[in-house]
């Protein structure tokens, strides 16, 4: 309710994994599809949050970081260049 990015989401995307006709009224699937969306992000954030802390030391290093850019740089350039030629 307080990120309306979210609600727009779910009410573009459930709907298609919503069946209408079949097994089970369309709320209570609706429901079970946003507590397995709300289990599946408390299993996922956390490692996204693990991952994070150790990249974040990793980038203290200057040489890693220079690197890091170069490289995050180069795959920038490559997508940008990608997506001209198309």
């Amino acid at each position: 309710m307080l990120n309306p990015k979210a609600a727009l989401f779910f009410l573009s995307v459930l709907p298609q994994f919503v069946d209408g006709g079949g097994s089970g009224s369309v709320t209570s699937q609706i429901l079970l599809l946003g507590v397995l969306d709300v289990l599946i992000g408390i299993l996922y954030w956390p490692w996204v949050v693990v991952v994070a802390a150790k990249l974040r030391g990793l980038l203290a290093r200057p040489v890693f970081r220079r690197r890091w850019e170069r490289t995050t740089g180069v795959l920038f350039i490559g997508t940008g260049a990608g997506v001209a030629a198309s």
